[in-house]
């Protein structure tokens, strides 16, 4: 069993963590140039073509002036690409115009997780990247562990380029805390239910302004107070129990555990701890935390850091802490990336795709490049190659290519977090389900249909919204009529075999 860990850092500190890790600080040379690759001549002896890569979220000015220049300019000498980056909203991920461009036949790349992965691909969307594997991308496979890369196959086919490698273990199991606001009140740390209910009540009476938990979906946060199984998801639907050894899986909706969650997160909604515009405006709940109007989230090894020159902008004292609830339990990963590309089937070259992203985590100075920007212009490095951020604008996404061998830490950052945040994932332990993926062709009506109903019934029970015992008989009849077990009985048959042979 796993020592309970929490984890405090300095938000001023953690500003500019969104970049950490040893290797980074450690590397010699000169890092932050323009400079490539080893075969300079490379890029030449490539006929010329064309990409565009989909990033999500707002464009800052300065990545839009790296993006038309120094950027552009080394795609083409590296690869002899002409490269375009777009930017969309976040509610355009896994659906939306993703959707509509894959759909129409658009040449692009752009990221995935593995459920919108199994869809795409069975209707045809996903490029097959499996021959540029051993070759294309040699130099990301020495930087992303080989689980990365099978989390994102399917039938031995590689059809998404898994990026980033950073401690992921226990995602979304810890609360993050606004260690600040804990302070004020007069609390110094958070180790059960009843502990972050009490931390609410008393920020709410000095701050009624804030919002509590900045999202809906608690179930991995507040797992030590429903059960004793150490459960992870599989999907909405299905999860599996890690301290079990066997292939079964577990209905979730129909669980005892989801009735005493359910009931948990509809005593939070009617508290006020959930805002009750969530019901309808789920968006603003990222909003409110990233302005500081929050008072907790879910947490993960990088949270501390993640994203926190957002918040510090808005509240410069503001501190961030990682607690575990209640009980000592392994923490479960499901490989060390951050998310994984994929090229639409009608790209003209999905090899030069492929190229571009072995680029990103090649070495030192191309990472420098895409995360930081210039040096001495964008960032500098003190002797011991801890940064400092010169400006601020985000360029391509931190946490995305978030890599422990090149990642940098500002130069504020003590040394003992810095330890704590390395140490992270040493005693994790795999997932039992990590590297399956379920091929959905021969229930797609059943799970277009149980999709629907999750949408309009269960999520809300699930978040509180509406009543257990009102709402969720009438559900769990949707559910059933939908083609729930008939799905259900085609994923356990897939994951039995998968579980037997691996």
């Amino acid at each position: 069993m796993l020592k309970k860990r929490v984890w405090v850092s300095l938000f001023l500190a953690t500003l500019l963590l969104l970049s950490a890790c040893s290797k980074g600080g450690e590397t010699g040379g000169t890092p932050g140039s323009t400079a490539g690759g080893n075969n300079e001549s490379a890029g030449t002896e490539l006929k010329p073509a064309e990409l565009k890569i989909i990033l999500y979220g707002e464009e800052s000015p300065r990545m839009k002036a790296l993006a038309k220049a120094e950027f552009k300019d080394l795609v083409k000498k590296e690869i002899n690409a002409d490269i375009e980056f777009q930017f969309i909203p976040w509610t355009e991920y896994g659906g939306g115009k993703t959707d509509l461009m894959l759909s129409t036949g658009e040449d692009f790349a752009t990221y995935t997780d593995t459920n919108y992965m199994v869809k795409s691909v069975a209707k045809g969307m996903y490029a097959d990247l499996t021959p540029y594997m051993e070759t294309v991308a040699a130099d990301m496979k020495k930087t992303v562990d080989d689980n990365s890369f099978k989390a994102f196959q399917l039938g031995g086919k590689q059809y998404a380029i898994p990026v980033g490698n950073k401690p992921n273990s226990g995602e979304f199991y810890s609360v993050l805390v606004r260690q600040d606001l804990l302070e004020e009140v007069g609390m110094s740390s958070v180790s059960s239910l009843a502990e972050l209910e009490q931390f609410y009540d008393k920020v709410h009476a000095a701050h009624p302004e804030l919002v509590g938990y900045a999202s809906t979906d608690a179930r991995r946060m507040l797992m030590y107070e429903y059960t004793d199984k150490n459960l992870y998801w599989q999907n909405d639907f299905l999860a599996i129990d890690e301290s079990s050894d066997d292939d079964q899986l577990i209905s979730w909706f129909e669980s005892e555990e989801f009735k005493a969650y359910s009931q948990l997160m509809r005593s939070w909604y009617v508290k006020g701890i959930i805002p009750r515009y969530a019901a309808t405006n789920t968006p603003q709940l990222q909003s409110d935390w990233n302005s500081g109007k929050a008072m907790f989230w879910a947490g993960t090894a990088a949270r501390p850091f993640e994203g926190a020159a957002t918040i510090s902008q808005a509240v410069p004292t503001a501190k961030l802490t990682n607690y575990f609830l209640s009980k000592d339990l392994p923490k479960i990963s499901r490989g060390t990336y951050s998310t994984a590309w994929f090229v639409s089937s009608n790209a003209a070259d999905p090899e030069r795709y492929v190229m571009f992203f072995n680029l990103l985590q090649k070495n030192q100075e191309l990472y420098d490049l895409f995360a930081y920007g210039i040096l001495d212009k964008d960032y500098s490095l003190d002797e011991n190659g801890r940064l400092t951020r010169i400006t601020s604008d985000s360029l391509i996404p931190d946490w995305l290519l978030m890599n422990k061998n090149f990642i940098r830490f500002d130069k504020t950052v003590p040394d003992d977090f810095i330890a704590q945040y390395k140490v992270w994932d040493d005693e994790a332990i795999i997932s039992k389900g990590a590297g399956f993926n379920f091929d959905n062709a021969p229930v797609k009506n059943e799970e277009t249909k149980i999709n629907g109903v999750f949408s309009e019934f269960l999520a809300p029970i699930a978040s509180g919204f509406l009543d257990y015992e009102e709402n969720f008989p009438r559900a769990l009849d949707k559910l059933k009529a939908a083609g729930f077990y008939t799905y259900l009985a085609e994923y356990q048959k897939q994951f039995s075999a998968w579980y037997a042979a691996n």
